[in-house]
């Protein structure tokens, strides 16, 4: 990390910085087209609301959201602007800042909760887990994302915020994700793997439950 903070990290990113990638990008398209079906095809049947941990500019909450069926979904992000900028393009959604650590939700409120490319932003990823795991029912899932942190990973990583149009993410990286971090975290946090599956080798996403 930087001097900066992790707030202000995401606040410099644009909050329209992935739907103007995929129109004006052939690549990201194409990218964000595989990603989001590949990270969707997670989800299954929710019974109650769900939460979007990190909803950003709400693009993947969208996707989420049609795949799920559910209406009463509910976002939460860092960035005051990346909210403003969601709630005027999805306003039937409930978004609103909140920090990723101290979700400002009562206990056992959601049947699914979705946390894509969050955990490696965050200083105490254990902290958001424990989260997750007193707002999920228990008998709701979680669907987490992180980076695998492979070779491939981090040479992409590197020539995208380095000297691609990735430059904003840079320093918003706090977690490296190497190994069987995740794996220590979820069993600490007392979660169970239900399904994992791992993308080109550069991301890595498990559906887990209350242990």
């Amino acid at each position: 990390m930087d001097t900066k903070t992790l707030k202000e990290t995401h606040e410099d990113v644009p909050p329209n910085f992935y739907d103007n990638a995929v129109k004006t990008n052939l690549f990201q398209r194409v990218w964000h087209a595989r990603r989001f079906r590949w990270i969707s095809g997670l989800v299954s049947e929710v019974d109650g609301k769900i939460l979007d941990i990190g909803c950003d500019g709400a693009t993947l909450t969208e996707v989420i959201a049609k795949k799920s069926g559910i209406k009463d979904m509910i976002g939460i992000d860092i960035s005051r602007d990346s909210v403003v900028y969601s709630k005027r393009k999805h306003p039937e959604f409930q978004l609103a800042v909140g920090h990723a650590e101290e979700l400002p939700f009562r206990d056992v409120t959601f049947g699914m909760i979705f946390c894509s490319e969050v955990l490696e932003h965050v200083e105490h990823p254990e902290k958001l887990l424990s989260e997750i795991k007193r707002c999920l029912k228990p008998d709701g899932y979680c669907i987490v994302e992180v980076p695998t942190e492979s070779f491939f990973f981090k040479a992409a990583w590197a020539l995208w915020t380095r000297l691609g149009p990735g430059r904003a993410w840079r320093h918003a990286h706090a977690v490296d994700f190497r190994g069987d971090l995740l794996d220590r975290l979820l069993k600490a946090a007392e979660f169970r793997v239900i399904h994992e599956s791992v993308f080109l080798g550069m991301l890595r996403a498990v559906k887990i439950a209350p242990a």
